[in-house]
């Protein structure tokens, strides 16, 4: 039996590698003797990185919530919103009908006389040396009535007074002659005419250019 186990270690003692030389890495050895402080804030920082990265999907887990029910509320309003239209518009269908029918009757109703345009407008006379602008306005119910105090003012009768004798009749009868045959010759002038643009610009052209003679005339004395 002695003999047989010997050989056994002896074959395993040749299947092992041996190791021929072994070299230390100074440099390796030095980092690994003064990298604790290193690696101890290696794995700070992982740790921190690993911290934040779930920080993050947490966020934006929250973010996903919070549109889920931003959401479900919008559903919620839009159709409370379409359930309050179709009332409504039950409501405004049956008060239309109500509607018609009173609108139908006042239709028919009677408005009154629509009161005509104003009459407001001016018109230019002119006649030798005189020049007149006649203005034309609508009249003002409310002031009709200082229009008729003021006629009935002017309606009062004179004071009578003694009837002249037959010499004095006569003697005021001859300037009352002169004065009809003066006031007839008067009116016997020609009649208004409308005159052009151009008319008018020569007509007060003559009448500056005679201002201006008389004036001069009046400073040369």
């Amino acid at each position: 039996m002695g003999p047989q186990l010997k050989g056994a270690h002896s074959r395993k003692r040749k299947l092992a590698t041996r190791v021929e030389e072994i070299n230390f890495d100074d440099t390796a050895r030095h980092d690994f003797l003064t990298g604790f402080r290193k690696r101890k804030q290696q794995r700070i920082k992982h740790a921190q990185e690993v911290a934040e990265e779930k920080a993050r999907e947490a966020k934006r887990q929250e973010r996903r919530r919070m549109r889920e029910e931003r959401a479900a509320d919008f559903e919620r309003a839009l159709e409370e919103h379409k359930k309050q239209l179709r009332k409504l518009n039950e409501e405004n269908e049956s008060g239309d009908d109500a509607e018609n029918s009173s609108s139908d009757a006042e239709e028919d109703e009677w408005d009154g006389i629509e009161e005509p345009p104003a009459i407001d407008y001016e018109a230019e006379y002119i006649d030798e040396d005189k020049y007149t602008t006649v203005t034309v306005e609508e009249m003002d119910p409310s002031n009709q009535s200082n229009f008729r105090t003021n006629d009935d003012g002017s309606d009062e009768r004179p004071t009578e007074r003694p009837e002249p004798s037959g010499e004095d009749a006569k003697l005021k009868e001859q300037p009352k002659k002169k004065k009809q045959t003066d006031d007839k010759l008067k009116k016997k002038k020609k009649k208004f005419r409308y005159e052009t643009k151009e008319e008018r610009k020569v007509t007060r052209m003559k009448q500056r250019m005679s201002n201006h003679r008389k004036a001069q005339a009046r400073r040369e004395k």
